[in-house]
């Protein structure tokens, strides 16, 4: 008898993460919609994440394990995707969990839009230390899918993917930050996007992903958005985006960029950053970059 191929692959790039993946698997395995696949994609990990992941493996089949040189998560993510069986994709975070009823949702939803090619996004909930915290996500309004996936921060966890489309799009294993953005964005310049307000993602709050003003992550950020924009693999993607929102995006990153030389006491860098915003982007936060830029001499005179 032939075996029933899943309907749903998940994968899970990791990277040392032998502590939490116990935790974000079981959150698959307590889902009460059960034809899936999972696929852990160790990304050179150094640690036990091996023997964590093949010890759940021993006991149920549909957790699968792939080993991989370290070559970041983009990588990890298309590799996990090129020996999918599913006929949707799912990329958890390897610290991020699913409620018990996410599968269930999803699979109800593409069910009535009769399985549609296309990309689909939950909502999510903010996991920390307190317990669970709803996210407030707006509404997607129809025809603008477009500038909603631009806008909006969607993590690779909330997102649903038919498998046909990787055959065309794959995350940019050039881009270290916003490599999801720009993959959503080249969906969604081609195929249906559609929304599920249901909050069914553990997003966890800690030290790796909130803002820390002490790491340049905006330029990382920055660089990734400008091979958006004008790179010639993204150009026909790129004329879809307005130009007022270019500058927007740019001039943010430009922002929070001075404002990690100004945690890190780099005034001249700081002036520089905010400078290059004020170039990008005029009219945008002028009172904060005002008053960054004066700081220096309001201490002075207070002193």
């Amino acid at each position: 008898m032939q075996a029933i191929k899943p309907y749903f692959t998940i994968v899970i790039p990791a990277w040392n993460r032998a502590e939490m993946l116990p935790e974000t698997i079981e959150s698959i395995q307590q889902q009460t919609y059960t034809n899936w696949e999972c696929i852990v994609v160790d990304d050179g990990s150094t640690d036990d994440t091996a023997a964590v992941v093949k010890t759940i493996q021993e006991k149920d089949q549909r957790v699968r394990y792939l080993f991989q040189d370290n070559a970041e998560r983009s990588a990890a993510r298309n590799n996990g995707a090129s020996n999918a069986q599913g006929m949707y994709l799912l990329f958890l975070d390897s610290d991020d969990k699913y409620a018990p009823e996410h599968l269930d949702g999803l699979f109800k939803l593409i069910q009535s839009l009769k399985e549609p090619v296309a990309l689909l996004f939950t909502s999510l909930m903010y996991l920390t230390d307190k317990g669970l915290i709803k996210a407030e996500v707006p509404d997607m309004l129809p025809g603008q899918e477009f500038n909603y996936l631009l806008r909006q921060p969607i993590t690779p966890s909330r997102v649903c993917i038919h498998h046909a489309i990787f055959t065309e799009f794959q995350f940019d294993t050039q881009i270290v930050i916003v490599e999801d953005l720009v993959l959503w964005v080249s969906i969604a310049s081609k195929y249906p996007v559609y929304q599920l307000q249901a909050h069914t993602i553990h997003y966890r709050l800690h030290g790796g992903n909130s803002v820390d003003l002490s790491k340049n992550s905006y330029l990382s950020r920055k660089k990734g958005l400008k091979r958006l924009f004008y790179h010639a693999d993204y150009r026909a993607i790129a004329a879809r985006i307005p130009r007022e929102t270019q500058q927007h995006l740019l001039a943010e990153c430009s922002f929070n960029m001075a404002r990690h030389h100004q945690y890190c006491g780099r005034y001249f860098r700081m002036a520089g950053c905010l400078f290059q915003s004020m170039l990008e982007k005029p009219l945008y936060r002028n009172r904060e970059r005002l008053y960054m830029l004066l700081q220096p001499l309001i201490k002075a005179v207070r002193a």
